[in-house]
């Protein structure tokens, strides 16, 4: 029997029938976007900044809706579609969440796989979607669904045929990352690393492994939490009698990564077990990403050999250290967010990755929700580039892009000089900034998601069709 129905909606979300003209046909999943409805998904109306659902009932019918969730202070016209069964909650972003812990109690063969962290949740997720589903049907969260609104859409997509479900949590404020897990209910909690991502709205480093490690409370019985090794802040927040398998390179870890190779097009690394793997991923710290992955693989009972096939076929996801060439330029576009511990780990993979190159481009976007500390956090960073320098394998020319990024000038100047470290506005289009490439050029760029790096990809290519982009006036020898 499935469990879409009007009458189960309606109990699990607390709700009253506002209509109900008889029988309806549900297929399941839910919906908040009429533009995407697939026939027999439930469409639940959000009020948003700009756009309200509840405006949108009619289109939800003709795209094949029959149910839909609305609130009780929703502006719903006095023209109702026919056919269709409302259901009325004080919050249809609330009810979203008891929906999906309610579908998820009925889960018998599926297994919910979470991931937080503060950096490599969104790679890790698509690593363990990869390796599951090369031998096992399942599903993954799409893009970054990983808050209250994202995680219930993926949970209430899950098919009951499926072997897993890997979901993402994120977390912008204390106590987000506890109820997400509670909706959940994960059989496998990971937890990929803890930084200073979002530490704006935490005391210090300690409140967010706090945060982080409240994923475990909301395991299901007999669950495992997959942790990384490299993290000893989370020790004391590890909930009793937690089932834990440790990953990364830390002597306590269980999956412990004990040589990696970071090349131009991925990554070689091998486990203390003697098993060697090579992912298609930039970045030596990717390789704890798949031992993540790989202990999450093994706890699913796939075979070793399986696991290492699987692992070699992966792609990273969207801006994450993608790569890709246009017009002789090497971009490597990791402009989907940014904070120190990943900038820091960034700088290495622009070294591994453009060995090649004539010169080596960093264009850096500010970084952002990092608090009163945020000026001194960028120094950090503008340290870090310049030790990689010194070492001769950091960036050859710079470009720092917005105001807080001045902070990471300072020290970079001392080693390039003043004509090779440049400012640039938050603003731009990212034309100006492509006219300082030229052919041969590898470019990493990085920076928090709204300075909108990726214009600077757009720019190129746009440029390379016009005319050939101008190389900078000063090219370190």
């Amino acid at each position: 029997m499935t469990f879409f129905t009007p009458d189960n909606i309606r109990a699990a979300v607390g709700g009253v029938f506002r209509t109900r003209p008889g029988v309806s046909s549900i297929s399941g999943g839910v919906s908040i976007d009429t533009r995407t409805l697939k026939p027999g998904q439930v469409f639940a109306a959000f009020k948003g900044e700009h756009v309200d659902g509840h405006a949108y009932l009619h289109e939800a019918r003709a795209a094949g809706s029959t149910v839909a969730l609305v609130e009780r202070e929703g502006e719903i016209s006095s023209s109702l579609p026919e056919d269709m069964t409302l259901i009325e909650v004080e919050s249809t972003r609330t009810a979203l969440g008891q929906l999906a812990r309610a579908y998820r109690k009925t889960f018998t063969s599926t297994r919910v796989i979470a991931v937080t962290g503060s950096n490599g949740k969104t790679t890790t997720v698509r690593l363990i979607d990869h390796v599951l589903g090369s031998s096992m049907r399942g599903s993954a969260s799409v893009k970054s669904f990983n808050n209250d609104i994202g995680l219930p859409l993926t949970l209430l997509a899950a098919q009951p045929n499926e072997k897993y479900v890997v979901c993402e949590l994120g977390m912008s404020s204390p106590g987000e990352v506890a109820y997400l897990s509670q909706i959940a209910s994960p059989d496998i909690a990971v937890i990929t690393s803890i930084g200073r991502a979002h530490i704006e709205f935490f005391e210090d480093e300690s409140g967010i492994a706090q945060e982080k490690a409240s994923i475990l409370r909301g395991l299901s019985q007999d669950g495992l939490g997959v942790i990384t090794a490299d993290a000893p802040l989370l020790d004391e927040f590890i909930p009793p009698d937690v089932s834990l398998i440790r990953f990364g390179s830390g002597e306590h870890a269980d999956v412990r990564v004990v040589e990696a190779d970071s090349h131009g097009t991925g990554v070689r690394f091998e486990t203390n077990g003697g098993q060697r793997y090579e992912i298609g991923l930039l970045g030596a710290h990717n390789a704890h990403n798949a031992a993540a992955a790989i202990a999450v693989a093994r706890r699913m009972g796939m075979p070793e050999a399986d696991i290492a096939m699987a692992l070699a076929s992966a792609k990273g996801p969207e801006m994450r250290l993608d790569r890709q060439t246009i017009g002789g330029i090497t971009i490597i576009n990791d402009a989907y967010n940014a904070n120190p511990e990943s900038v820091i780990a960034a700088i290495g993979t622009l070294d591994a990755a453009a060995r090649s190159a004539s010169r080596r481009v960093l264009v850096l976007g500010e970084m952002l929700e990092l608090g009163h500390d945020a000026p001194a956090m960028h120094e950090e960073v503008g340290r870090a580039i310049a030790e990689s320098i010194e070492r001769g394998k950091g960036p050859d020319f710079i470009v720092l892009v917005g105001d807080l990024a001045r902070s990471a000038a300072r020290h970079a100047e001392d080693k390039l000089g003043k004509e090779c470290v440049v400012m640039e506005p938050k603003t731009g289009d990212g034309r100006s900034i492509a006219e300082r490439l030229a052919p041969g050029d590898a470019v990493l760029l990085k920076g928090s998601r709204s300075v909108g790096l990726e214009r600077v990809v757009h720019a190129v290519r746009k440029m390379t069709h016009e005319t050939t982009p101008k190389g900078a006036a000063t090219v370190k020898d």
